[in-house]
């Protein structure tokens, strides 16, 4: 059995992994799990064919490779060469946006031939988010959700699946009798994480104010460190969007009540006047949104490609934005 898992939906990748191994070591077979990011040195492929071929005493092991992106292209053709002659159980873990992930390599192309891979996409935006949250609590827990409770969880944590689960999981294990999640348990239980980069980054970010917003940067990232670098990335793309929405409508002379109602959930109204947007996105000539919000995703991609490891490249990363 091969099998791919390509995405950042870490809780939905964790259920297909237990499935493999569930199948995988019906068998009689031993678990092993190795990690390509590890590999700086010696053989992540000649690990794991000596741990697939069967001995004289058993079986070969069933195997998964976490952190498939860190595999050197050497070691992606090794592997392909060995693929195409072996038998047993494999499961590969690519954590990576499925719609940046590099197809030209002889392993993808191998994989796809092979029907082994399986996409798993987080859910976007807090709107997405949101509905995944209460879908989520319905299907895995049998109990319900408030909308404005689900969207606190989105806001204050993002589109980390697998943190969300273990959160709602928190507050069940406070209290099992809950028979539906409000906004006290989650102001209670769940901590607001993404709270600083979404109001005081923001309106620096849109004034393209580098002044205002080095300092505030700088004291989150010393708070934080790098387990802030995706949620800043997050409510910055965010923000470039809902600005580049403000300054796409007002060219088409739109009245201002109604961007407000197309742009903005109804409990996120008052920052449209309170933060100013309209004269935000007027900070901005035309195209450089456009152009920053790619820049946004590629330095998403970057830190999960590990290119980002410093707190000074991120920051230069996300200044230079600003300029």
């Amino acid at each position: 059995m091969l099998l791919a898992l390509i995405g950042l939906d870490e809780f939905g990748k964790d259920e297909r992994i237990a499935e493999f191994w569930k199948e995988a070591l019906a068998d009689g077979s031993q678990r092993r799990v190795f990690f390509a990011s590890e590999y700086a040195e010696g053989s992540l492929v000649a690990d794991v064919a000596q741990a697939m071929t069967p001995s004289f005493f058993g079986p070969g092991a069933s195997v998964l490779i976490r952190h498939c992106e860190f595999m050197p292209a050497e070691e992606q053709r090794k592997l392909t060469g060995f693929l195409e002659g072996a038998q047993g159980n494999l499961a590969l873990d690519f954590l990576a946006d499925v719609d940046k992930i590099d197809k030209r390599g002889v392993l993808w192309k191998y994989l796809e031939k092979q029907k082994a891979t399986e996409l798993f996409a987080p859910p976007k935006y807090t709107e997405g988010i949101q509905k995944w949250i209460m879908t989520h609590v319905q299907k895995y827990f049998n109990r319900k959700i408030e909308p404005a409770a689900a969207l606190y969880i989105a806001d204050s944590i993002g589109g980390d699946t697998k943190c969300i689960h273990n959160e709602i999981k928190k507050i069940f294990l406070y209290d099992n009798r809950i028979p539906e999640i409000k906004m006290q348990h989650c102001s209670l239980f769940v901590k607001q994480d993404r709270d600083i980069p979404s109001y005081e980054l923001q309106g620096p970010f849109g004034y393209r104010n580098l002044e205002v917003f080095l300092p505030k940067f700088r004291r989150i990232l010393a708070e934080k460190g790098n387990k802030a670098f995706m949620p800043i990335i997050f409510e910055l793309r965010n923000h470039c969007l809902t600005l580049l929405h403000i300054q796409s409508m007002r060219s088409k002379n739109i009245p201002d009540y109604e961007i407000k109602s197309k742009i903005l959930p109804p409990n996120r109204l008052f920052t449209y006047e309170k933060n100013k947007l309209p004269d935000q996105s007027s900070r901005w000539r035309l195209g450089n949104l456009q152009k920053t919000i790619l820049r946004l995703d590629e330095i998403s991609y970057g830190i999960t490609m590990g290119s980002y490891s410093s707190l000074p490249s991120f920051e230069l990363a996300i200044c230079g934005l600003m300029l």
